[in-house]
Protein backbone atom coordinates (compact mmCIF):
# COMPACT_ATOMS: atom_id res chain seq x y z
CA UNK A 1 0.00 0.00 0.00
CA UNK A 2 1.14 3.37 -0.90
CA UNK A 3 1.96 6.14 2.16
CA UNK A 4 -0.92 8.57 2.02
CA UNK A 5 1.01 11.01 2.76
CA UNK A 6 2.68 11.18 -0.65
CA UNK A 7 -0.39 10.67 -2.54
CA UNK A 8 -1.81 13.23 -4.82
CA UNK A 9 -5.89 14.02 -5.08
CA UNK A 10 -6.85 16.36 -7.33
CA UNK A 11 -9.43 18.77 -6.00
CA UNK A 12 -11.13 18.57 -8.76
CA UNK A 13 -12.40 15.04 -6.97
CA UNK A 14 -13.34 16.81 -4.19
CA UNK A 15 -16.13 19.09 -5.72
CA UNK A 16 -18.47 17.74 -3.24
CA UNK A 17 -16.72 18.79 -0.34
CA UNK A 18 -16.43 22.27 -1.94
CA UNK A 19 -19.92 22.62 -2.60
CA UNK A 20 -20.80 21.94 0.88
CA UNK A 21 -18.25 23.92 2.55
CA UNK A 22 -20.04 26.56 0.44
CA UNK A 23 -23.43 25.85 1.64
CA UNK A 24 -22.00 25.96 5.48
CA UNK A 25 -20.20 29.35 4.67
CA UNK A 26 -23.25 31.02 3.11
CA UNK A 27 -25.87 29.55 5.59
CA UNK A 28 -24.65 27.94 8.73
CA UNK A 29 -24.73 30.11 11.97
CA UNK A 30 -20.89 29.53 12.60
CA UNK A 31 -18.55 31.06 15.70
CA UNK A 32 -15.10 32.38 14.46
CA UNK A 33 -13.67 30.04 15.38
CA UNK A 34 -15.32 27.21 13.20
CA UNK A 35 -15.43 30.64 10.41
CA UNK A 36 -11.34 30.14 10.83
CA UNK A 37 -11.21 26.38 9.94
CA UNK A 38 -14.25 26.80 6.95
CA UNK A 39 -11.77 29.60 5.61
CA UNK A 40 -8.74 27.23 5.85
CA UNK A 41 -10.40 24.46 4.13
CA UNK A 42 -11.87 26.45 1.61
CA UNK A 43 -7.62 28.02 1.03
CA UNK A 44 -6.40 24.46 0.50
CA UNK A 45 -9.46 23.77 -2.08
CA UNK A 46 -7.54 26.16 -4.26
CA UNK A 47 -4.55 23.92 -5.16
CA UNK A 48 -4.65 21.99 -8.04
CA UNK A 49 -3.88 18.73 -5.93
CA UNK A 50 -3.66 18.34 -2.31
CA UNK A 51 -2.06 14.86 -0.57
CA UNK A 52 -4.54 12.45 0.36
CA UNK A 53 -3.69 13.16 4.29
CA UNK A 54 -4.33 16.64 3.52
CA UNK A 55 -8.17 15.58 1.87
CA UNK A 56 -8.90 13.41 5.00
CA UNK A 57 -8.30 16.44 7.14
CA UNK A 58 -10.90 18.60 5.22
CA UNK A 59 -12.97 15.54 5.27
CA UNK A 60 -12.89 15.49 9.21
CA UNK A 61 -13.21 19.28 9.22
CA UNK A 62 -16.50 19.40 7.13
CA UNK A 63 -18.33 16.85 9.51
CA UNK A 64 -16.92 18.84 12.74
CA UNK A 65 -18.41 22.17 10.37
CA UNK A 66 -21.61 20.05 10.05
CA UNK A 67 -22.52 19.48 13.62
CA UNK A 68 -21.04 22.78 14.95
CA UNK A 69 -23.97 23.90 12.61
CA UNK A 70 -26.46 22.47 14.81
CA UNK A 71 -28.65 19.27 14.90
CA UNK A 72 -31.40 21.43 13.25
CA UNK A 73 -29.52 22.99 10.19
CA UNK A 74 -30.04 20.62 7.88
CA UNK A 75 -34.24 21.11 8.36
CA UNK A 76 -33.60 24.69 7.67
CA UNK A 77 -32.27 23.91 4.17
CA UNK A 78 -34.33 23.20 0.68
CA UNK A 79 -34.02 20.06 -1.13
CA UNK A 80 -30.85 21.18 -3.27
CA UNK A 81 -29.42 22.52 -0.40
CA UNK A 82 -30.05 19.28 1.63
CA UNK A 83 -28.49 17.24 -1.14
CA UNK A 84 -25.61 18.85 -1.76
CA UNK A 85 -25.06 18.96 2.13
CA UNK A 86 -26.01 14.92 1.90
CA UNK A 87 -23.24 14.63 -1.02
CA UNK A 88 -20.58 16.22 0.69
CA UNK A 89 -20.63 14.58 3.95
CA UNK A 90 -21.24 11.05 1.91
CA UNK A 91 -17.70 12.37 -0.01
CA UNK A 92 -16.23 12.94 3.30
CA UNK A 93 -16.93 9.50 4.52
CA UNK A 94 -15.34 7.77 1.70
CA UNK A 95 -12.86 9.86 2.36
CA UNK A 96 -12.25 9.02 6.52
CA UNK A 97 -13.54 5.46 6.38
CA UNK A 98 -12.68 4.10 3.06
CA UNK A 99 -9.62 6.38 1.98
CA UNK A 100 -8.61 3.65 -0.21
CA UNK A 101 -11.85 3.52 -2.72
CA UNK A 102 -12.32 7.86 -2.39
Amino acid sequence: MLDPYFVQVETSELADLTRALELLDSRAELNHRYRKMLDESRQLLTADQIRLTQARGLAKRLMVLIKAAGPDFPATLDDEAREILRAGEAKADDLVFRPEEA
